[in-house]
């Protein structure tokens, strides 16, 4: 790992007063040493296939349908002052839910953001996601 990250470090450095692009790129990671080279596509692969599952994950952290049906009923309810408490202990739960759901959202697009060495906000415009809204 250390000869990965030493070859990081000069890639970097190399890559610093040139134009990066594609063919730039190719150029400064052909010339590693054997080892360095292949440990710096071994490590690319594994990056973006870490990338590709959390891109899958992303769609699974959500309400159902059904559970987003309930959700506005109940919060309409709430909003209206006439909410039961077993819907009131019904919404905390969705809520609670939802929260949870979007903390692990989050992570998963933070963690794409740090692979591509971008920030949140410009991953989530490039993917076209918007913050969810149940309302």
């Amino acid at each position: 790992m250390q000869n990965f990250q030493t070859s990081v470090i000069i890639l970097s450095m190399s890559v610093q007063n040139l134009e990066i692009t594609t063919e730039n790129l190719l150029g400064v990671v052909v010339n590693l040493p054997k080892n360095e080279f292949d440990s710096f596509v071994s490590n690319a692969r594994k990056l973006k296939k870490r990338e590709e599952n959390l891109l899958a994950k992303l769609d699974k952290f959500d309400l159902s349908n059904e559970e987003q049906k309930v959700y506005r009923k109940l919060l309409e309810k709430f909003r209206a002052e006439k909410i039961t408490n077993e819907e009131h202990k019904q919404l905390t739960a969705l809520i609670d839910k939802l929260e949870s759901l979007n903390v692990e959202r989050l992570k998963c697009l933070v963690e794409i953001a740090e692979i591509r060495q971008k920030t949140l906000p410009e991953v989530m415009k490039e993917l076209g996601i918007e913050p969810k809204n149940y309302e």
